[in-house]
């Protein structure tokens, strides 16, 4: 904004006067070159706006977080990390403070690791592999860490400045995978999501999943259904189906055939349908395959019919091999059908084999099927 109108109108008047007096100087008979006005007029525009301008926009804040984690658990214990890397006079006490000498000895050890994972020059074949070799240390002394260090590695996750150390230490809080930990990862969650670091968001969703433990299946199960956390559903959708109880998560995934907030959501759910679903799981998947438009999700619901391997839905596979206009999607309806197996597959596959309408690509991956369950000719 300009700071004072007054201000403004006083040196519009000094430029004016400044220019007329030069224009005569330079030009005894009054008469003013074309090209004067303009320049001086840009000159001037130039001057004020440089001496007048400030930046209408405030200094960059942090986005408050998300709190998604409030919602999941109002009763667990510690306060969320205010702001990772960047303390600030107002925040709580850090766990930090008030370590007891053999957790101060833990934490001066992990610094000198953290530290030795730095490099200040070129990363030529000499210093990769020192910085290799300290991961390597780094990731083996946090691994010997159990529950008992929690509130160290929480604390030192808040403090830490430098991203790629943050995802040991989230790392290592998911392999301990403790109330306290899932918690403080929750929350730092919230912190990430609230401040747009998707990266970091995909790394504590991993390590929310690392836990593999029946508090971090109900975290991820609430997760994927939350609509605070519906820009990163698919995310937890899809640690759900690394996770040992990924067959008790099979309504999420059949909620989620049908999701319209990304079709991510809706691959990752119906890959969660190929690695666990079962016969009675086959109607739903074939009505989603109906209704979705979107090739890359057809080709999941495809893979997923593919695992369930029920026979009846060869009908439906073998249209879209017949019928559907992209060539990426038939190949995978040729790869559901060999899992499927059967008479009805065998038939449907020479079928395409022998219909000159197919594309080549096509024919060729129906060949390659028919070679593999040993039917030839």
């Amino acid at each position: 904004m300009l700071r004072n109108s007054n201000l403004l109108d006083s040196i519009l008047r000094r430029m004016q006067t400044i220019s007329t007096g030069w224009i005569l100087e330079c030009n005894p008979s009054g008469r003013i070159h074309s090209a004067i006005p303009t320049v001086i007029a840009l000159v001037a525009l130039g001057w004020v706006m440089a001496y007048l301008w400030i930046p209408t926009r405030s200094p960059e804040t942090e986005s408050p977080p998300t709190r998604v984690a409030a919602q999941i658990d109002e009763n667990r214990s510690g306060p969320p990390p205010t702001s990772t890397g960047e303390a600030t006079a107002s925040a709580s006490v850090s766990p930090l403070d008030s370590l007891t000498p053999q957790m101060r000895a833990i934490r001066e050890q992990l610094d000198s690791l953290l530290l030795k994972t730095q490099w200040d020059q070129a990363l030529d074949a000499s210093t990769a592999h020192r910085v290799d070799r300290a991961r390597q240390d780094l990731e083996a002394y946090l691994d010997s860490l159990g529950e008992e260090h929690v509130p160290l590695l929480l604390g030192l996750l808040a403090e830490e400045p430098d991203f790629i150390n943050r995802r040991f230490l989230l790392r290592a809080l998911g392999t301990i995978g403790s109330d306290e930990a899932l918690a403080g990862l929750l929350d730092h969650y919230d912190w990430a999501a609230g401040n747009s670091k998707e990266s970091e968001v995909k790394h504590t969703v991993a390590a929310l999943a690392a836990a593999d433990n029946d508090r971090s299946f109900q975290i991820l199960s609430e997760c994927a259904l939350a609509e605070d956390t519906q820009t990163h559903r698919y995310r937890f959708v899809g640690a759900l189906t690394q996770h040992s109880r990924s067959a008790d998560a099979l309504g999420i995934y059949s909620e989620l055939l049908t999701d319209n907030s990304h079709f991510r959501v809706r691959q990752r759910a119906a890959y969660g349908m190929k690695l666990s679903g079962g016969i009675a799981q086959a109607q739903p998947v074939e009505s989603a395959l109906v209704e979705e438009r979107n090739p890359y999700v057809r080709q999941s619901i495809l893979g997923a019919l593919g695992g369930i391997r029920d026979v009846r839905s060869v009908p439906l596979v073998t249209r879209i091999l017949q019928e559907d206009a992209v060539l990426a999607t038939r190949i995978s309806a040729v790869r559901a059908l060999l899992r499927i197996e059967g008479d009805a597959v065998v038939d449907a596959l020479r079928t395409a084999r022998d219909d000159s309408s197919q594309p080549q690509r096509v024919r060729e991956e129906v060949i390659r099927a028919l070679d593999s369950l040993g039917i030839s000719g």
